[in-house]
Protein backbone atom coordinates (compact mmCIF):
# COMPACT_ATOMS: atom_id res chain seq x y z
CA UNK A 1 0.00 0.00 0.00
CA UNK A 2 2.77 3.00 1.05
CA UNK A 3 3.21 4.72 0.14
CA UNK A 4 0.79 2.82 -0.49
CA UNK A 5 -0.39 -0.75 -1.21
CA UNK A 6 1.16 -3.38 -2.94
CA UNK A 7 1.36 -2.57 -7.29
CA UNK A 8 1.82 -6.31 -8.40
CA UNK A 9 -1.41 -5.98 -10.10
CA UNK A 10 -0.18 -2.69 -11.88
CA UNK A 11 2.91 -4.50 -13.21
CA UNK A 12 0.40 -7.45 -14.88
CA UNK A 13 -1.14 -3.94 -16.17
CA UNK A 14 1.63 -2.76 -18.01
CA UNK A 15 2.75 -5.58 -19.29
CA UNK A 16 0.85 -5.00 -22.34
CA UNK A 17 1.69 -3.02 -25.36
CA UNK A 18 4.58 -0.98 -24.87
CA UNK A 19 7.13 0.10 -27.16
CA UNK A 20 10.24 -1.41 -28.49
CA UNK A 21 13.44 -0.34 -29.40
CA UNK A 22 17.04 -1.53 -29.15
CA UNK A 23 19.93 -1.73 -27.17
CA UNK A 24 22.68 -4.00 -25.56
CA UNK A 25 21.63 -4.85 -21.91
CA UNK A 26 25.03 -5.83 -20.86
CA UNK A 27 27.09 -2.89 -18.68
CA UNK A 28 26.46 -0.82 -16.16
CA UNK A 29 23.65 0.77 -15.23
CA UNK A 30 22.25 3.44 -12.65
CA UNK A 31 18.85 5.23 -11.88
CA UNK A 32 17.10 7.09 -8.88
CA UNK A 33 14.12 5.11 -7.16
CA UNK A 34 11.99 7.62 -5.12
CA UNK A 35 13.96 10.89 -6.35
CA UNK A 36 16.97 9.67 -3.97
CA UNK A 37 17.68 6.22 -3.95
CA UNK A 38 20.94 5.60 -6.08
CA UNK A 39 20.49 2.18 -7.97
CA UNK A 40 23.25 0.51 -9.84
CA UNK A 41 22.19 -2.27 -11.83
CA UNK A 42 25.42 -4.48 -13.39
CA UNK A 43 24.33 -6.78 -16.25
CA UNK A 44 27.26 -9.54 -17.58
CA UNK A 45 26.84 -11.57 -20.62
CA UNK A 46 28.81 -14.65 -21.08
CA UNK A 47 30.32 -16.29 -23.62
CA UNK A 48 26.92 -18.81 -24.01
CA UNK A 49 25.35 -15.60 -24.81
CA UNK A 50 23.54 -15.63 -21.15
CA UNK A 51 23.19 -13.02 -18.82
CA UNK A 52 23.54 -12.60 -15.36
CA UNK A 53 22.80 -9.25 -12.77
CA UNK A 54 23.59 -7.53 -9.80
CA UNK A 55 22.35 -5.10 -7.72
CA UNK A 56 23.28 -2.56 -5.62
CA UNK A 57 21.81 0.66 -3.86
CA UNK A 58 24.86 2.75 -2.26
CA UNK A 59 22.46 4.97 -0.11
CA UNK A 60 21.35 1.58 1.62
CA UNK A 61 24.48 0.10 2.00
CA UNK A 62 27.86 -1.82 0.55
CA UNK A 63 25.48 -4.98 -0.28
CA UNK A 64 25.61 -6.54 -3.70
CA UNK A 65 22.93 -8.44 -4.58
CA UNK A 66 22.32 -11.14 -7.31
CA UNK A 67 19.60 -11.68 -9.33
CA UNK A 68 17.81 -15.07 -9.49
CA UNK A 69 16.09 -14.56 -12.96
CA UNK A 70 17.42 -12.49 -15.96
CA UNK A 71 15.80 -11.60 -18.62
CA UNK A 72 17.53 -9.63 -21.16
CA UNK A 73 17.05 -8.80 -24.66
CA UNK A 74 17.88 -5.43 -27.37
CA UNK A 75 14.12 -4.29 -26.25
CA UNK A 76 13.53 -5.80 -22.60
CA UNK A 77 15.34 -6.03 -19.63
CA UNK A 78 13.90 -7.83 -16.29
CA UNK A 79 14.91 -9.28 -13.68
CA UNK A 80 13.87 -10.99 -10.00
CA UNK A 81 15.66 -10.94 -6.78
CA UNK A 82 14.00 -12.96 -4.27
CA UNK A 83 16.04 -12.00 -1.21
CA UNK A 84 14.58 -9.13 -1.13
CA UNK A 85 10.88 -9.40 -2.97
CA UNK A 86 12.48 -7.20 -5.39
CA UNK A 87 11.71 -6.98 -9.23
CA UNK A 88 12.18 -5.21 -12.21
CA UNK A 89 10.86 -5.06 -15.98
CA UNK A 90 11.37 -2.51 -18.55
CA UNK A 91 11.37 -1.82 -21.97
CA UNK A 92 14.35 0.38 -24.05
CA UNK A 93 13.64 4.16 -24.40
CA UNK A 94 15.74 5.14 -27.41
CA UNK A 95 14.69 8.77 -26.71
CA UNK A 96 15.30 8.95 -23.50
CA UNK A 97 18.36 6.50 -24.08
CA UNK A 98 17.32 4.51 -21.08
CA UNK A 99 15.48 1.31 -19.74
CA UNK A 100 12.24 2.71 -18.67
CA UNK A 101 10.42 0.50 -16.63
CA UNK A 102 9.05 -0.48 -12.86
CA UNK A 103 10.84 -1.48 -9.30
CA UNK A 104 8.25 -3.66 -7.54
CA UNK A 105 8.89 -4.18 -3.87
CA UNK A 106 5.92 -3.92 -1.66
CA UNK A 107 4.95 -1.01 -4.57
CA UNK A 108 5.39 -0.19 -7.79
CA UNK A 109 7.41 2.51 -8.83
CA UNK A 110 8.81 3.85 -11.82
CA UNK A 111 12.48 3.65 -12.82
CA UNK A 112 14.92 4.35 -15.18
CA UNK A 113 18.31 2.94 -15.68
CA UNK A 114 20.82 4.57 -17.69
CA UNK A 115 24.81 3.88 -18.53
CA UNK A 116 26.55 5.11 -16.09
CA UNK A 117 28.62 8.02 -16.69
CA UNK A 118 32.34 7.88 -14.72
CA UNK A 119 30.22 5.49 -12.66
CA UNK A 120 28.09 7.91 -11.09
CA UNK A 121 24.20 9.09 -12.17
CA UNK A 122 23.30 11.98 -13.30
CA UNK A 123 20.14 13.45 -11.61
CA UNK A 124 18.47 16.53 -10.97
CA UNK A 125 17.56 17.13 -6.88
CA UNK A 126 13.28 17.40 -6.85
CA UNK A 127 11.90 20.68 -5.20
CA UNK A 128 10.27 19.41 -1.89
CA UNK A 129 9.27 23.01 -0.41
CA UNK A 130 7.58 22.08 3.07
CA UNK A 131 10.11 19.76 3.62
CA UNK A 132 12.61 22.53 2.86
CA UNK A 133 10.82 24.87 5.26
CA UNK A 134 10.71 22.08 8.20
CA UNK A 135 14.53 21.43 7.50
CA UNK A 136 14.91 25.56 7.48
CA UNK A 137 13.42 26.29 11.07
CA UNK A 138 12.43 27.26 13.18
CA UNK A 139 10.94 24.09 14.75
CA UNK A 140 9.08 24.71 18.15
CA UNK A 141 9.56 21.28 19.22
CA UNK A 142 12.89 18.60 20.00
CA UNK A 143 13.49 15.64 18.25
CA UNK A 144 15.10 13.04 19.27
CA UNK A 145 16.47 9.16 18.32
CA UNK A 146 15.37 6.19 19.97
CA UNK A 147 15.16 2.61 19.99
CA UNK A 148 12.86 0.20 21.38
CA UNK A 149 12.26 -3.41 21.67
CA UNK A 150 9.52 -5.23 19.73
CA UNK A 151 9.79 -9.08 19.70
CA UNK A 152 12.86 -11.25 19.99
CA UNK A 153 15.38 -9.93 16.81
CA UNK A 154 13.51 -7.16 16.64
CA UNK A 155 14.56 -3.17 17.68
CA UNK A 156 12.78 -0.13 16.00
CA UNK A 157 14.94 2.49 15.75
CA UNK A 158 12.51 5.97 15.43
CA UNK A 159 12.27 9.40 15.88
CA UNK A 160 10.17 11.01 19.01
CA UNK A 161 9.29 14.74 18.26
CA UNK A 162 7.89 16.79 21.22
CA UNK A 163 6.77 20.24 21.32
CA UNK A 164 7.74 22.50 23.91
CA UNK A 165 6.25 23.57 26.72
CA UNK A 166 4.53 21.95 30.07
CA UNK A 167 3.22 18.08 29.85
CA UNK A 168 2.56 15.85 29.76
CA UNK A 169 0.57 16.13 26.31
CA UNK A 170 -1.23 14.17 23.90
CA UNK A 171 0.51 12.05 21.60
CA UNK A 172 -0.06 9.87 18.29
CA UNK A 173 2.68 6.81 16.47
CA UNK A 174 2.37 6.85 12.83
CA UNK A 175 2.25 3.63 11.01
CA UNK A 176 3.58 3.57 7.42
CA UNK A 177 2.03 1.92 4.30
CA UNK A 178 3.30 -0.85 2.49
CA UNK A 179 7.03 -1.84 1.04
CA UNK A 180 10.33 -1.15 2.86
CA UNK A 181 9.48 2.32 4.65
CA UNK A 182 11.10 4.14 6.67
CA UNK A 183 10.02 7.10 9.80
CA UNK A 184 9.77 9.40 7.17
CA UNK A 185 7.55 7.45 4.56
CA UNK A 186 9.59 8.14 1.63
CA UNK A 187 6.63 7.80 -1.08
CA UNK A 188 8.28 8.85 -4.55
CA UNK A 189 10.84 11.07 -2.97
CA UNK A 190 8.36 12.52 -0.61
CA UNK A 191 8.93 12.46 3.06
CA UNK A 192 5.28 12.15 3.52
CA UNK A 193 5.71 11.39 8.08
CA UNK A 194 8.24 14.09 8.31
CA UNK A 195 5.27 16.62 7.33
CA UNK A 196 2.48 14.87 8.84
CA UNK A 197 4.44 14.99 12.04
CA UNK A 198 5.80 18.98 11.80
CA UNK A 199 1.73 19.90 11.77
CA UNK A 200 1.17 17.63 14.64
CA UNK A 201 3.78 19.00 16.61
CA UNK A 202 2.81 22.65 15.95
CA UNK A 203 -0.33 21.50 16.83
CA UNK A 204 0.56 20.39 20.10
CA UNK A 205 0.81 16.32 19.71
CA UNK A 206 3.84 14.43 20.46
CA UNK A 207 4.40 12.00 17.66
CA UNK A 208 6.87 8.34 17.23
CA UNK A 209 7.68 7.48 13.59
CA UNK A 210 9.88 4.43 13.18
CA UNK A 211 12.06 2.26 10.65
CA UNK A 212 9.81 -0.80 9.53
CA UNK A 213 11.87 -4.05 10.71
CA UNK A 214 14.78 -4.81 8.90
CA UNK A 215 14.98 -1.13 6.98
CA UNK A 216 16.62 2.19 7.92
CA UNK A 217 18.19 1.71 11.60
CA UNK A 218 15.18 -0.91 12.86
CA UNK A 219 16.60 -4.88 13.10
CA UNK A 220 14.86 -7.82 12.11
CA UNK A 221 13.90 -9.22 8.90
CA UNK A 222 12.12 -7.51 6.56
CA UNK A 223 11.64 -10.11 3.69
CA UNK A 224 10.00 -12.46 5.50
CA UNK A 225 7.55 -9.89 7.57
CA UNK A 226 3.94 -9.66 7.07
CA UNK A 227 1.27 -7.71 8.12
CA UNK A 228 0.83 -9.39 11.51
CA UNK A 229 4.43 -8.73 12.12
CA UNK A 230 3.75 -5.31 11.53
CA UNK A 231 1.13 -4.91 13.51
CA UNK A 232 3.52 -6.92 16.62
CA UNK A 233 5.81 -4.06 16.03
CA UNK A 234 3.15 -1.35 15.73
CA UNK A 235 1.91 -2.66 19.26
CA UNK A 236 5.40 -2.56 20.84
CA UNK A 237 5.79 1.20 20.00
CA UNK A 238 2.24 2.07 21.52
CA UNK A 239 3.75 0.49 24.70
CA UNK A 240 6.91 2.76 24.16
CA UNK A 241 4.87 5.92 23.43
CA UNK A 242 3.00 5.42 26.88
CA UNK A 243 6.00 4.81 29.06
CA UNK A 244 7.34 8.47 28.02
CA UNK A 245 6.63 10.97 31.19
CA UNK A 246 5.75 13.60 28.63
CA UNK A 247 3.00 11.13 27.30
CA UNK A 248 -0.65 12.09 28.04
CA UNK A 249 -1.54 8.50 28.90
CA UNK A 250 -5.10 9.03 28.51
CA UNK A 251 -4.71 10.91 24.89
CA UNK A 252 -2.51 8.20 22.95
CA UNK A 253 -3.86 7.61 19.28
CA UNK A 254 -3.03 6.17 16.07
CA UNK A 255 -2.30 7.58 12.53
CA UNK A 256 -2.32 4.74 9.71
CA UNK A 257 -1.57 5.47 6.09
CA UNK A 258 -2.61 2.62 3.54
CA UNK A 259 -1.36 -0.82 5.20
CA UNK A 260 -0.94 1.30 8.42
CA UNK A 261 -4.97 1.84 8.21
CA UNK A 262 -5.05 -1.87 8.06
CA UNK A 263 -3.00 -2.36 11.24
CA UNK A 264 -4.15 0.70 13.49
CA UNK A 265 -7.98 -0.86 14.23
CA UNK A 266 -6.13 -4.07 14.43
CA UNK A 267 -3.66 -2.28 17.25
CA UNK A 268 -6.49 -0.39 19.13
CA UNK A 269 -8.49 -3.41 18.97
CA UNK A 270 -5.73 -5.19 21.20
CA UNK A 271 -5.09 -2.46 23.47
CA UNK A 272 -7.86 -0.23 25.29
CA UNK A 273 -5.76 2.43 26.30
CA UNK A 274 -5.46 3.58 22.88
CA UNK A 275 -7.76 6.91 22.30
CA UNK A 276 -8.83 7.58 19.05
CA UNK A 277 -7.78 5.89 15.23
CA UNK A 278 -7.10 7.95 11.98
CA UNK A 279 -7.20 6.03 9.17
CA UNK A 280 -5.32 8.03 6.06
CA UNK A 281 -6.62 6.04 2.88
CA UNK A 282 -6.86 3.04 5.02
CA UNK A 283 -8.65 -0.14 3.65
CA UNK A 284 -12.14 -1.09 4.43
CA UNK A 285 -12.13 -4.10 1.75
CA UNK A 286 -10.86 -7.23 1.62
CA UNK A 287 -6.74 -7.16 0.21
CA UNK A 288 -7.99 -9.39 -3.34
CA UNK A 289 -10.75 -6.58 -3.71
CA UNK A 290 -8.63 -3.12 -3.21
CA UNK A 291 -6.06 -4.67 -5.58
CA UNK A 292 -8.39 -4.91 -8.40
CA UNK A 293 -9.93 -1.76 -7.66
CA UNK A 294 -6.05 -0.33 -7.64
CA UNK A 295 -5.00 -2.00 -10.95
CA UNK A 296 -8.12 -0.67 -13.20
CA UNK A 297 -7.90 2.82 -11.39
CA UNK A 298 -4.10 3.17 -11.91
CA UNK A 299 -4.13 1.73 -15.40
CA UNK A 300 -7.20 3.83 -16.32
CA UNK A 301 -5.28 7.21 -15.35
CA UNK A 302 -2.31 5.89 -17.51
CA UNK A 303 -4.37 5.96 -20.12
CA UNK A 304 -4.64 2.13 -20.54
CA UNK A 305 -6.88 1.32 -22.77
CA UNK A 306 -9.67 -0.59 -21.41
CA UNK A 307 -9.47 -3.74 -23.56
CA UNK A 308 -6.52 -3.95 -21.42
CA UNK A 309 -7.38 -3.22 -18.33
CA UNK A 310 -10.40 -5.80 -18.84
CA UNK A 311 -7.82 -8.12 -19.76
CA UNK A 312 -5.09 -7.79 -16.58
CA UNK A 313 -8.02 -7.53 -14.45
CA UNK A 314 -8.98 -11.03 -15.46
CA UNK A 315 -5.35 -12.23 -14.77
CA UNK A 316 -5.19 -11.00 -11.66
CA UNK A 317 -8.61 -12.14 -9.89
CA UNK A 318 -7.23 -15.66 -11.27
CA UNK A 319 -4.11 -15.20 -9.65
CA UNK A 320 -5.89 -13.74 -6.28
CA UNK A 321 -8.22 -16.64 -6.50
CA UNK A 322 -4.98 -18.83 -7.02
CA UNK A 323 -3.22 -17.61 -3.70
CA UNK A 324 -6.50 -17.57 -1.71
CA UNK A 325 -7.27 -21.30 -2.56
CA UNK A 326 -4.07 -22.38 -1.50
CA UNK A 327 -3.30 -24.07 1.48
CA UNK A 328 -0.34 -23.06 2.74
CA UNK A 329 2.42 -20.69 1.13
CA UNK A 330 4.18 -23.22 -0.38
CA UNK A 331 1.42 -24.53 -2.01
CA UNK A 332 0.73 -20.74 -3.35
CA UNK A 333 3.86 -20.72 -5.16
CA UNK A 334 3.65 -24.13 -6.44
CA UNK A 335 0.42 -22.53 -7.86
CA UNK A 336 2.13 -19.56 -8.70
CA UNK A 337 4.61 -21.18 -10.94
CA UNK A 338 2.17 -23.41 -12.55
CA UNK A 339 0.10 -20.55 -13.14
CA UNK A 340 2.64 -18.39 -14.67
CA UNK A 341 3.81 -21.45 -17.02
CA UNK A 342 0.50 -21.43 -18.54
CA UNK A 343 0.01 -17.55 -18.89
CA UNK A 344 3.51 -17.60 -21.13
CA UNK A 345 2.86 -21.40 -23.09
CA UNK A 346 -0.59 -19.30 -24.09
CA UNK A 347 0.71 -16.29 -25.57
CA UNK A 348 -0.71 -14.38 -22.57
CA UNK A 349 2.96 -12.53 -21.36
CA UNK A 350 6.54 -12.98 -21.94
CA UNK A 351 8.03 -15.57 -19.03
CA UNK A 352 9.98 -12.09 -18.47
CA UNK A 353 6.79 -10.55 -17.35
CA UNK A 354 5.45 -13.71 -15.87
CA UNK A 355 8.82 -13.52 -13.73
CA UNK A 356 7.95 -9.95 -12.63
CA UNK A 357 4.39 -10.18 -11.79
CA UNK A 358 4.96 -13.46 -9.65
CA UNK A 359 7.66 -12.82 -8.08
CA UNK A 360 5.74 -11.26 -4.85
CA UNK A 361 2.49 -12.89 -5.61
CA UNK A 362 3.69 -16.10 -3.40
CA UNK A 363 5.34 -14.07 -0.66
CA UNK A 364 4.45 -14.32 3.16
CA UNK A 365 2.98 -10.48 2.84
CA UNK A 366 0.82 -10.93 0.04
CA UNK A 367 -0.19 -14.34 0.76
CA UNK A 368 -1.31 -13.08 4.51
CA UNK A 369 -2.74 -9.23 2.94
CA UNK A 370 -4.78 -11.05 -0.22
CA UNK A 371 -6.93 -12.76 2.67
CA UNK A 372 -7.56 -9.60 4.28
CA UNK A 373 -10.62 -8.41 5.68
CA UNK A 374 -10.66 -5.45 8.01
CA UNK A 375 -14.52 -5.27 8.72
CA UNK A 376 -14.56 -8.02 11.34
CA UNK A 377 -11.99 -5.63 13.62
CA UNK A 378 -12.94 -2.40 12.14
CA UNK A 379 -17.00 -3.70 13.62
CA UNK A 380 -15.74 -3.68 17.05
CA UNK A 381 -13.67 -0.42 17.02
CA UNK A 382 -15.57 1.68 19.68
CA UNK A 383 -13.10 4.76 19.85
CA UNK A 384 -13.01 8.21 17.65
CA UNK A 385 -12.29 7.25 14.14
CA UNK A 386 -11.60 9.70 11.47
CA UNK A 387 -11.28 7.99 7.65
CA UNK A 388 -9.98 10.13 5.26
CA UNK A 389 -9.39 9.22 1.10
CA UNK A 390 -8.22 11.72 -1.68
CA UNK A 391 -10.68 11.75 -4.34
CA UNK A 392 -8.45 11.38 -6.94
CA UNK A 393 -6.75 8.54 -4.85
CA UNK A 394 -6.04 5.68 -7.69
CA UNK A 395 -4.41 2.75 -5.23
CA UNK A 396 -7.52 2.89 -2.50
CA UNK A 397 -10.37 3.63 -4.46
CA UNK A 398 -11.87 5.93 -2.61
CA UNK A 399 -15.78 6.07 -3.27
CA UNK A 400 -16.03 1.91 -2.51
CA UNK A 401 -13.81 2.14 0.34
CA UNK A 402 -14.41 4.80 2.43
CA UNK A 403 -18.41 3.06 1.86
CA UNK A 404 -16.88 -0.13 3.19
CA UNK A 405 -15.62 1.76 6.47
CA UNK A 406 -18.88 3.55 6.70
CA UNK A 407 -20.46 0.46 7.08
CA UNK A 408 -18.15 -0.94 9.18
CA UNK A 409 -18.26 1.85 11.96
CA UNK A 410 -21.98 2.45 11.62
CA UNK A 411 -22.68 1.36 14.89
CA UNK A 412 -19.43 3.65 16.41
CA UNK A 413 -21.18 7.04 17.09
CA UNK A 414 -18.07 8.91 17.26
CA UNK A 415 -17.05 7.89 13.47
CA UNK A 416 -15.69 10.89 10.37
CA UNK A 417 -15.79 9.87 6.94
CA UNK A 418 -14.46 12.22 4.46
CA UNK A 419 -13.33 12.14 1.05
CA UNK A 420 -10.53 15.19 0.13
CA UNK A 421 -11.64 16.43 -3.33
CA UNK A 422 -8.69 16.72 -5.47
CA UNK A 423 -6.40 14.67 -3.41
CA UNK A 424 -4.33 11.20 -4.40
CA UNK A 425 -3.13 8.74 -2.11
CA UNK A 426 -0.83 10.47 0.07
CA UNK A 427 -2.99 13.57 -0.40
CA UNK A 428 -1.18 15.71 -2.65
CA UNK A 429 -2.88 17.92 -4.82
CA UNK A 430 -2.97 16.39 -8.01
CA UNK A 431 -4.28 15.98 -11.52
CA UNK A 432 -5.28 12.39 -11.96
CA UNK A 433 -3.90 10.67 -8.90
CA UNK A 434 -1.25 7.90 -11.03
CA UNK A 435 1.31 6.81 -8.94
CA UNK A 436 3.38 8.75 -12.21
CA UNK A 437 2.71 12.00 -10.64
CA UNK A 438 3.81 11.62 -7.23
CA UNK A 439 7.09 12.37 -7.89
CA UNK A 440 6.69 14.99 -10.07
CA UNK A 441 3.90 17.14 -7.82
CA UNK A 442 6.35 19.86 -5.59
CA UNK A 443 3.89 19.24 -2.68
CA UNK A 444 4.37 16.76 -0.36
CA UNK A 445 0.83 16.82 1.51
CA UNK A 446 -1.60 19.58 0.77
CA UNK A 447 -2.62 21.56 3.57
CA UNK A 448 -6.16 21.07 3.55
CA UNK A 449 -5.44 17.23 4.54
CA UNK A 450 -2.89 18.55 7.00
CA UNK A 451 -5.64 20.57 8.78
CA UNK A 452 -8.15 18.21 8.87
CA UNK A 453 -6.11 15.62 10.29
CA UNK A 454 -4.60 18.07 12.91
CA UNK A 455 -7.89 19.44 13.66
CA UNK A 456 -9.91 16.24 14.47
CA UNK A 457 -6.95 15.01 16.48
CA UNK A 458 -6.84 18.37 18.61
CA UNK A 459 -10.41 18.02 19.01
CA UNK A 460 -10.60 14.39 20.49
CA UNK A 461 -7.39 14.95 22.98
CA UNK A 462 -8.57 18.14 24.85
Amino acid sequence: MKKGLSLVSAIMALAFAMPAFAEDPAGDWGGLLMGQLHIIVHVKKDDQGQYSATLESPDQGTFVLPADTVTAAPDHLAFAITRINGSYDGQWDETKQAWVGTWTQGQAMPLELKRLVDGKVVSVEPKRPQEEAITAGPRPYTVSEVAFDSVAGVKLAGTFSVPEGKGPLPAVVLIAGSGPQTRVENVFGHKVFLVLADALNRAGIAVLRYDKRGIGQSTGDYATATTTDFTTDAIAAVNWLKARPEVDKAHVGLIGHSEGGLIAPAVALNDPSVGFIVLMAGPGLPGDQILLLQQAAIARAAGQPEATIATAGKINKAAFDMIKSAKSLDDAKTKAAAMASDLVASGQMTQAQADAAFARVATPWFYEFIRSNPRPILEKIKVPVLAINGALDTQVSPKEDLAAIREALKNNPDTTVTELPGLNHIFQTATTGAPSEYEGIEETMAPIALKTITDWVVAHTR
